[in-house]
């Protein structure tokens, strides 16, 4: 395994933890301000959590449909943060969670979509098959 390979996969751990705190984040502060926990919603979103967790994993494995869908949604989850915060009238410190999200969204498109890393990652995990 090569530097390239290796700083690939790095960086895909690094990210697919930084989605995965994103999407902690989000249930707990929907949860929070509430008066009592919605189960309903909290299932909901638990499932969610666990399908991202399981396409982040088809990611590093080197699935190339995970890689498409990962592009799909992380696109649209970026795309509806920057209209949230072009929307939301709330004072700017308010705002910081949805300016993380654009972070850490764009950079996850960036890697998997672009980065030679990942690419290099990426094919390492497909030879291994």
């Amino acid at each position: 395994m090569n530097e390239l390979i290796k700083l690939g996969k790095k960086r895909t751990l690094l990210i697919s933890t930084s989605i995965l705190l994103v999407s902690i984040h989000t249930i707990y502060f929907y949860h929070v301000v509430r008066p009592e926990i919605d189960s309903t919603k909290l299932i909901q979103q638990v499932i969610r959590f666990l399908l991202t967790l399981g396409l982040l994993y088809a990611v590093y494995k080197g699935k190339k449909w995970a890689k498409t869908l990962s592009l799909l949604l992380f696109s649209a989850a970026l795309l509806g943060a920057v209209i949230a915060v072009a929307t939301i009238d709330r004072p700017l410190i308010n705002k910081t969670p949805l300016f993380v999200m654009i972070f850490v969204y764009s950079t996850a498109i960036y890697h998997v979509g672009f980065s030679k890393s990942y690419k290099a990652f990426f094919n390492f995990q497909n030879e291994k098959e």
